[in-house]
C-alpha cells in the first residue's frame, strides 16, 4: 500500500511539474518537483521500494518530456543509489542529506540532459548552459525542498500515523 502512495505521489508532482511549477521559471530553469518527491520519499519512508519509486519516477518523466526514456531513469536512479549510500553510511543529519542530494541530484538531471544534447548534436555553449539552465534549476529545487519535504512528510503521517508506544 505505501508503494502505491509513493506512486501517486510521483504522478500528482509530475502533473504539478508539467502544468504548473514548469511555468515557474528563474533565467531558463524550472524546478524539478518529481527529483524533490522523489528524495522526500526515499529520505522518509527508508525502504528497498525506493529502487521502484525512481524507477517509475524515471519513466514518467521520461515519457513527458522530448528526452529518450532512459535519461530520466538512469538519472534517477543514480539519485537513488546516492540517497541510500548517504542515508545509510555517510550522514545521520536528514537535512544536510536533503540539501546535498538535491544539489548533487538537481546537477545529475540536467547534466546528462546536457550530456545527451551535446552527444547528438546539438550546438550548446556549456558556460551559458550551466549559468542559465543548470544553475537556475538548482536554485529552484533547493528553494522548494523543504515545504516538499514537510508536505511528503505530512501525507505520509496522515496516511501511516505514527503508533505510540504505551
Amino acid at each position: 500500500m505505501r508503494n502505491l502512495l509513493g506512486f501517486f505521489l510521483l504522478a500528482i508532482a509530475l502533473i504539478f511539474q508539467t502544468t504548473i511549477i514548469g511555468r515557474i521559471t528563474l533565467l531558463q530553469g524550472t524546478a524539478d518537483l518529481v527529483l524533490l518527491v522523489l528524495l522526500a520519499w526515499i529520505l522518509r519512508e527508508r525502504r528497498e521500494a525506493d529502487w521502484q519509486a525512481a524507477l517509475i519516477a524515471g519513466l514518467m518523466v521520461g515519457l513527458a518530456s522530448a528526452l529518450p526514456i532512459w535519461l530520466p531513469i538512469v538519472g534517477y536512479l543514480l539519485i537513488a543509489g546516492l540517497a541510500h549510500m548517504f542515508q545509510g553510511q555517510v550522514w545521520q543529519v536528514p537535512w544536510l542529506t536533503l540539501f546535498t542530494l538535491t544539489f548533487i541530484g538537481s546537477i545529475i538531471i540536467r547534466g546528462l540532459s546536457l550530456f545527451y544534447l551535446t552527444v547528438i548534436g546539438t550546438p550548446l555553449d556549456f558556460g551559458e548552459a550551466f549559468n542559465l539552465v543548470i544553475l537556475p534549476t538548482t536554485i529552484l529545487n533547493l528553494f522548494l525542498t523543504l515545504p516538499v519535504f514537510g508536505l511528503i512528510g505530512e501525507i505520509t503521517n496522515w496516511f501511516y500515523p505514527i503508533e505510540e508506544e504505551s
